[in-house]
Formats: C-alpha cells, structure tokens, sequence
C-alpha cells in the first residue's frame, strides 16, 4: 500500500509517516525505484501500535524505545494500553460529569477530575517493568546504550528543526 493510501486510510499525514521513518519509527517495508514508500500489513499494524501509544500521550522517543526494544511483546502491550485507555476513559468521564455541573451552575472546585497522576504512574510502572524484566540481559544494555545516544542526537535535531 503507498504512502498516501496508508495516510488516507488511517488519518497520518504523510508527512508525519516520512518523520516516522526519518526517526527509525516506523520504516515501509520496501522503497520503490521511483522512490514511493510500500507499506505492507505488518508495518500498519505497527502503525497502529504507534497510535496507540500515541492516543496515551506517550513521546515518540518513548515509543520508539519500547518497541524497539529486543524483548518487547505486543500483545503485552495492547493489556497495558487498554488498562491506560480505561483510565483515561474514566477521567475524561469525571470531566464530562464536571462539564455538566458547572453548566447547571453547581460549583465544584475541587480540580481531583483534571489530576493525571494515575495514568503518570501506571505510565511509569510500564517503564519500570520493562527495566526490571529486561534490564540485565545484553540486548537491554545494548539498546539502552543505542537509545541514549540516538536521544541526545534526535533532541539537537529537533531543537534545530523547532519540534
């Protein structure tokens, strides 16, 4: 599937998906001679994947070290992003029912309905886990070396392009 298929079909920007694969995101299963970018199915699931994490404001940086990382499992993933996604759903809930009440003209000023903290710990626990469970293997050492250097490289890039 080209580029502009893959951007109609999922609501990307090319230009967004040629920032994926400038950064090592998400790279298209094959580049043809002219230069067209092919996506196959595995890369739109992977596309999606990203969304996901996306959807939970997740860094790009983030999302390219967690599924970049040698032991990362997707269906692991998709429990953590739906429990993130259930909680995010549940907030966003509380702000609706605030919504509501400040327009019928109740006043509740208690702010706990804007409080993110549990979806920053349960972010962070993820994190967490991922060094716990990995953290001592080679390959984990190995990314986490490869990671630290792309990062300080890919911050000057964006610094200098304003991102």
């Amino acid at each position: 599937m080209k580029i502009s298929n893959v951007a109609k079909l999922t609501g990307v920007t090319v230009r967004t998906l040629h920032y994926y694969d400038e950064i090592g995101l998400l790279k298209p299963s094959e580049v043809t001679e002219a230069g067209y970018r092919v996506y196959n199915h595995k890369d739109l699931e992977v596309l999606q994947q990203i969304l996901f994490f996306r959807e939970l404001d997740f860094s790009l940086e983030d999302i390219r070290k967690i599924m970049q990382n040698p032991s990362y499992e997707k269906e692991s993933a998709l429990r953590k992003q739906k429990e993130l996604l259930l909680q995010k759903r549940s907030r966003l809930g509380s702000l609706i029912s605030l919504v509501d009440k400040t327009l019928k003209g109740e006043q509740d000023m208690s702010f706990r309905q804007f409080d993110t903290t549990k979806i920053e710990e349960a972010k962070k626990k993820y994190a967490e886990e991922a060094r716990q469970r990995w953290g001592d293997t080679a390959a984990y050492a190995e990314y986490e070396k490869k990671s630290g250097s792309y990062s300080d490289a890919q911050q000057k890039s964006w610094m200098v392009r304003g991102r």
